[in-house]
């Protein structure tokens, strides 16, 4: 599951501390909510959360009256920005401003083992298949060309929309997709 994170002192950043101030504790744990939107949104590299209106009253747990006045207060603030469609029903899309502060760092596996249990524990991969000699030279070259497990996700991603086993040997194929996705991106 996609993870944020919170630096040691975000309850004392002003925007928080503002939002506290006017909203009380239910506006701090509707930020936070916010934030676990954030973090479970398939935008969330650009920032991006969108969503129906009746969702965002119900995963903030507030009226549309609320749900709207905290919005509204954050993005006066510049912590975030509204834009929805004209059409009746279109969703309610709101970007970060500094979303990457709420990033969790690349992990990096940084030995084959790594990567070994990490696809036992999250894929259920029989072990036997983890210690074959090819699938450890998959890990060492992941290893060595800074394979990050967001990276491995979007590659598993690919894997089951194209109905195919998320192997080591098939995601290797994947992997390479998603790499080139990033590079066409940065062109641009």
């Amino acid at each position: 599951m996609p993870t944020f994170s919170l630096s040691g002192d975000f309850s004392a950043l002003p925007i928080v501390l503002k939002v506290e101030q006017r909203f009380g504790l239910p506006g701090y744990a509707r930020l936070i909510k916010l934030l676990e939107l954030f973090a479970s949104s398939p935008s969330r590299d650009a920032g991006v959360i969108e969503l129906p209106v009746s969702d965002w009253v119900d995963a903030l747990q507030a009226g549309p009256q609320d749900v709207n006045a905290l919005l509204a207060y954050l993005a006066k603030a510049d912590w975030l920005t509204l834009d929805q469609g004209e059409e009746p029903g279109a969703p309610l899309r709101v970007t970060l401003a500094d979303y990457a502060t709420f990033l969790p760092p690349l992990e990096l596996p940084k030995i084959a083992d790594q990567w070994r249990r990490w696809f036992e524990f999250e894929l259920s991969m029989p072990p036997l298949l983890g210690k074959d000699p090819y699938t450890q030279d998959l890990f060492r070259r992941w290893c060595a060309t800074n394979v990050t497990i967001e990276e491995m996700e979007l590659a598993i991603e690919l894997a089951r929309n194209a109905n195919t086993a998320p192997s080591p040997p098939a995601l290797h194929e994947f992997l390479k997709t998603v790499r080139n996705t990033k590079i066409e991106r940065a062109r641009r």
